[in-house]
């Protein structure tokens, strides 16, 4: 039996930034690819042409959605890989109804988001980008300010997500305390998270919030202007998310009272306005959406997925697969 037929849509430039040596031999092993050599994305109509004969495609930033119409004109391909984050608005939900198989890289974007917030958490607690601005301007220790520990915290997340799980894991050695806002949470998976359930409003209320739910109709603005204004003084809030999970002019307000401190990587408008009243807050660490952005994390994303797509073919246990069931609470 000859190897299945893969399109490898990512053009050399972006090949090389999210597969490695590793995973290229892997599917020259186990796949007959047709690599993209033409040196830009295809367009829509050159995948549609060569769609016909697919098995499996492998797909990334910039590659062009799969549509119904190409479906249609696929009747071989049985796996989608996207080496990046979410399938939805690239994939059809009806790929599941032809026995597509789905997988994507998110739960390896997931680990560099975790990442993240570990970062800005501990250099928020020991307000670093305060310090390192005052050292520069000849000041030293003018301000009061002490830093604090994580060791025994209480942090509030907002919805168990893989982000969420990612940053759980950085944080067991801290034995942190963890109140968790998911109302798709079963009880089971927080024993073994080991967090406790909580309302929105509690965990709004905790020292240290993150925020990871994603961002789809229910969750539009439901961390709402009084919930941004029970956030305690002192507090430490981190949104690597999405802006529109919550009420961003409230936050705003509310920032700008110096109260409690945020680092902020997503916005409702990107790039973030130069003349965005966050840029003048002191009390805000900004970042350009790039808290899943890392070079071992970006290298390891097609390798991730192809792995995985091997294990499929081999009735394993797999981690990156997208199911019809997951697809409706995600983001």
């Amino acid at each position: 039996m000859g190897k299945p037929k893969a399109l490898i849509l990512p053009p050399k430039s972006r090949l090389d930034e999210v597969c490695s040596d590793t995973c290229k031999s892997l599917i020259n092993e186990h796949f007959d690819p047709l690599w993209n050599e033409t040196g830009v994305d295809y367009t829509e109509e050159e995948l549609a042409a060569l769609i016909g004969s697919a098995e499996i495609i492998l797909t990334s930033w910039g590659s062009p959605a799969i549509t119904e119409a190409m479906l249609e004109q696929a009747p071989k391909l049985r796996v989608i890989g996207h080496a990046a984050g979410t399938v939805k608005g690239r994939i059809p939900p009806t790929a599941f109804s032809k026995q597509v198989r789905v997988f994507s890289a998110a739960p390896r974007i997931a680990h560099s988001v975790g990442e993240y917030c570990l970062t800005v958490l501990m250099s928020s607690l020991r307000y670093m980008p305060t310090f390192d601005k005052q050292v520069k301007a000849g000041q030293w220790r003018v301000s009061s300010l002490k830093g604090r520990e994580l060791a025994g915290q209480t942090i509030g997340i907002v919805s168990a997500s893989s982000t969420a799980r990612a940053f759980l894991k950085l944080l067991a050695p801290f034995h942190v305390n963890v109140l968790v806002y998911d109302p798709y949470l079963k009880d089971e998976a927080a024993a073994q998270l080991q967090v406790t359930k909580a309302s929105l409003e509690e965990v709004m209320r905790c020292s240290i919030i993150s925020i990871h739910a994603p961002k789809l109709p229910a969750t539009y603005k439901m961390v709402t202007k009084e919930m941004i204004a029970s956030i305690p003084d002192g507090a430490i809030l981190i949104n690597s998310s999405r802006a529109d999970v919550l009420d961003e002019e409230a936050l705003i307000e509310e920032l700008q009272k110096g109260r409690f401190f945020a680092a902020l990587d997503v916005f409702t408008k990107e790039p973030l306005p130069e003349d965005s009243p966050l840029t003048k807050l002191d009390n805000v660490l900004l970042s350009s959406h790039v808290a899943g952005a890392t070079v071992q994390g970006h290298l390891a994303l097609m390798e991730g997925v192809v792995e995985d797509i091997l294990k499929g073919f081999k009735q394993e246990k797999t981690s990156m697969e997208v199911t019809q069931a997951m697809w409706e609470n995600m983001a």
